[in-house]
């Protein structure tokens, strides 16, 4: 008995270890032969409105007429007055972010604005076109330099090289799009460091943006540091690289063995996973447990987006977008980008008598990444073959036999039992099936 209990403590024992924690973060520093993944960008300019396209907007939704919402003013305010009230009321959606709603009281006595406004679709028209022109260490990269509108929560913002931003596209994308892996670029750029200079530069012209530096499978939330870049500055940032890269054994254990998702695997109701994706969802979940509706920056999210009433309703509960209860796992693979260097040269026209050099004013923002000389790799240290060959020995401790064979002796006792049950069997069904015919033979005609 002994025996027995001492073998199924070391089993469990070994079973225990192997749900709970078969893997390990180890140190790779074979760098020579690895291949840099260029960063993601994200960045939102300060002008957010082309007032034609607000008028335009707002008159197509019938709200430029002072008799359409007139709920909303005094008896005695002019329509110079409404126009103003109207303006107000586009700059205050604009500059929604999930840390500041804004005053958003002041529109509650209209009902057609309150109830009746799509807001993603205002602050997605109203935003203006920006002149931009993007290049970096290979020209043959083409449509992979491409910009895409989303919305964050920050409000309309653009991102370059980052295929999960692609979630918060103005235009409805979802997670079951996603997960055709249709998206153009579905890859990060990516640059081997002994063949290139890594770097990627964008220049904004008569325009001013603030921008974060992000890993190509993560997106931007409120809770980064942005960069503040004039409208005449020449920016120059140096990042150093920590990658953390997982073995594709990790992929044959559970979620909650490894405690990580890869960012291709479908989480709740997205196809996709990454961490600040699941810190968002979270909060739109909450959002719509308190106020029945979902703030319009999370368009990747379940249930209906909010109304200026429903933002104004999230205003009373300022809790909603904490992420202390969300529980959300860090990615298998991740980049993680640490400045090195920053560097800022502001230009400036200089007026003489005869009227000086005109240019276009121009913002420029330059990105590069060192070559590292470490990086972290999760690995299996505990397979299910080891745990096989744990108990196999806890067997042959306490029992002197190999587990092996005594597995095998097990197997040939449950082939026997299974076949004499099976004789058994047949043979009663064969005396059951004579008894019925001899019944058939001797019955009276």
């Amino acid at each position: 008995m002994a025996a027995i209990r001492g073998m199924l403590f070391l089993g469990q024992y070994q079973y225990d270890r192997y749900r709970a924690n078969p893997t390990a973060i180890q140190m790779d520093k074979n760098y020579r032969d690895w291949i840099g993944i260029m960063p993601g960008l994200t960045f939102c300019f300060h002008d957010r409105i082309d007032w034609q396209r607000a008028w335009e907007y707002l008159e197509r939704i019938q709200l430029t007429g002072h008799e359409a919402t007139r709920e909303g003013l005094a008896a005695n305010e002019t329509t110079g007055t409404y126009r103003r009230y109207l303006a107000d009321f586009v700059q205050t959606l604009v500059g929604v972010t999930a840390t500041e709603l804004g005053n958003l009281s002041h529109f509650l006595t209209d009902r057609r604005l309150a109830t009746g406004v799509n807001i993603l679709e205002l602050i997605s028209t109203v935003h203006p076109n920006h002149d931009i022109a993007i290049n970096s260490f290979q020209p043959e990269h083409g449509a992979r330099l491409q910009v895409h509108q989303i919305v964050t929560e920050r409000g309309i913002c653009y991102a370059l090289n980052a295929p999960l931003a692609l979630l918060q596209g103005v235009n409805g994308t979802s997670g079951q799009v996603a997960s055709g892996k249709g998206f153009p670029g579905w890859s990060p750029i990516e640059c081997e460091f002994s063949q290139h200079e890594c770097y990627m530069k964008l220049d904004m012209f008569r325009s001013t943006v603030s921008y974060t530096i992000h890993s190509p499978y993560e997106v931007s939330t409120s809770d980064q540091l942005f960069t503040h870049v004039e409208e005449s500055d020449e920016l120059v940032a140096v990042y150093s690289v920590l990658e953390t890269v997982a073995n594709e054994r990790l992929k044959d254990l559970t979620v909650r063995q490894r405690k990580c998702y890869f960012y291709d695997e479908a989480y709740e109701n997205l196809q996709l996973y990454s961490y600040n994706l699941c810190i968002m969802n979270c909060r739109a979940r909450r959002a719509l447990a308190v106020c029945q509706c979902r703030p319009h920056f999370y368009p990747f999210a379940e249930g209906p987006p909010c109304t200026v009433a429903g933002l104004h309703c999230l205003q009373q509960h300022p809790d909603w977008s904490s992420d202390a209860d969300c529980k959300c796992l860090k990615s298998c693979t991740d980049v993680g980008y640490y400045v090195a260097s920053l560097s800022k040269t502001q230009w400036y026209v200089v007026r003489t008598a005869e009227g000086g050099i005109p240019f276009t004013h121009k913002a420029s923002l330059r990105w590069e990444i060192l070559q590292p000389k470490t990086r972290l790799r999760r690995v299996l240290i505990f397979s299910y073959e080891d745990l096989l060959v744990s108990v196999g020995g806890a067997i042959a401790l306490f029992f002197g036999k190999n587990g092996f064979y005594l597995s095998k002796i097990i197997e040939f006792l449950s082939i026997e039992l299974g076949g004499w049950v099976r004789r058994k069997y047949i043979k009663r069904k064969e005396r059951k099936r004579k008894r019925k015919h001899a019944i058939q033979l001797v019955a009276p005609k």
